[in-house]
């Protein structure tokens, strides 16, 4: 699962992230961007990422700044330097933290005065369950309220409208809800059911390197969830873009009532991948359900477990390639999604503003760039898919800014 499982962003939370879309309904700022800084192994690349960080802040002239990261003890390094980096550039920050009784900072700077903790557990402890730990919305309204708050006391005036806002870019989420799922002869979507066809078990059943076996698998809401699983790799969203070009803008296509679950273990000796904690247990237990990054508990599962060849679930190469079948078993039902043009449920839109004016904002995610279970990848050719994108590892974790639009469009992928 990860550097802690009860924490960890997936897929489906940067999709559905709280702060992003809390930012994009204040009318009196202007959100200009969510930057992605990946977590690096060493002191310098750690430095070097935070410096970029500001760099970007100061270019884009942001007024003010959330940074967040799902991550906790070494990791704090990467927080509090970035937040310094901003505030050597007198850019007011909110701090965004797991801390509990636990995750105290490892290290500290005089800028760092605000942090939020997102701790849920009564324990004050990290757990293994994943979504236990989330950023929710509360925690982005918190952050969003006393960021303005500081900005208004350095200004020394309240934040006002811009009266010459123009949009610059809209994200519309087009829904079709799923009402059922069936297994059939083909992959199909009619009259709000999905049909799971052989032609997807087909894939499922490709030869891979590095990975033995593939289970596709339908839990169903109303389904006794005190079951095993094994650990959770990632959840995302089932979505398409008919012109993937364009994340972040024009139409997407999502499934609502259903959600995808990537698991899997490791062959003869049943390791679970994970780098500190893993997540396997009862499915009940092991997830907390209704998070921004975890299903809902009315949603269908299709769950997609992987059986590593030996040694495979600790590699980099074995996890990328769990998530790259998965997300070509997704692929072949979005291939079945271009048919929603005319035909969807519900319409949720987004969109990225111009504000002349008005006080500058930006996001900072700070997410998985170690490698192996912990690293996050950008840009994929889907939303919330994996094939095509860059991994943060790969990249020297320099960090790269995204639009709002983007960040809710699938463009961040976490290999949890």
């Amino acid at each position: 699962m990860g550097l802690g499982p009860s924490i960890k962003m997936t897929t489906l939370h940067h999709f559905n992230c709280p702060v992003t879309k809390r930012l994009l309904q204040e009318e009196d700022i202007e959100f200009c961007g969510v930057v992605v800084n990946g977590v690096s192994e060493n002191f310098a690349e750690k430095v070097f990422s935070a410096k970029r960080t500001g760099e970007i802040a100061e270019a884009v002239r942001a007024d003010g700044a959330i940074v967040a990261i799902d991550g906790w003890g070494n990791h704090h390094i990467d927080f509090v330097n970035v937040i310094e980096q901003l505030g050597m550039r007198n850019i007011p920050t909110v701090g965004m933290s797991y801390i509990g009784l636990q995750g105290r900072l490892v290290a500290t700077n005089t800028y760092v005065d605000t942090i939020i903790d997102f701790n849920k557990n009564e324990s004050g402890y990290e757990s293994c369950v994943v979504g236990d730990n989330n950023l929710d919305d509360s925690d982005a309204n918190k952050g969003v309220v006393i960021l303005k708050r500081k900005m208004e006391r350095r200004n020394k005036k309240p934040l006002e409208k811009s009266p010459n806002q123009r949009k610059i870019r809209t994200l519309t989420r087009k829904y079709c809800d799923i009402k059922d799922v069936k297994f059939g002869d083909s992959t199909d979507i009619t009259d709000e059911v999905l049909t799971i066809g052989k032609d997807l078990i087909t894939v499922s059943q490709k030869k891979r390197d590095r990975i033995k076996e593939i289970k596709v698998t339908v839990i169903r809401p109303e389904d006794n969830k005190h079951f095993f699983i094994n650990s959770n790799l990632d959840f995302s969203p089932i979505a398409y873009k008919i012109n993937p070009e364009f994340l972040g803008k024009g139409d997407t296509f999502v499934l609502n009532g259903i959600t995808c679950m990537l698991a899997g273990k490791e062959d003869v000796s049943g390791f679970q991948p994970s780098n500190i904690g893993s997540s396997e247990g009862f499915l009940d237990e092991q997830v907390k359900f209704n998070q921004a990054g975890t299903p809902k508990d009315t949603d269908f599962i299709l769950h997609i477990d992987v059986l590593f060849e030996e040694g495979e679930g600790r590699t980099a190469e074995g996890i990328q390639e769990a998530h790259r079948a998965a997300d070509e078993i997704v692929d072949v039902i979005r291939r079945k999604m271009n048919q929603f043009e005319r035909n969807y449920s519900s319409i949720e839109s987004f969109s990225d503003m111009s504000r002349p004016g008005a006080k500058k904002v930006i996001l900072v995610k700070i997410v998985s760039g170690l490698g192996n279970m912990y690293d996050s990848s950008v840009y994929p050719n889907q939303p919330g898919g994996f094939i095509g994108s860059e991994m943060l590892m790969n990249m020297k974790n320099t960090p790269v800014i995204i639009s709002p639009c983007q960040c809710l469009d699938g463009v961040i992928h976490s290999l949890l």
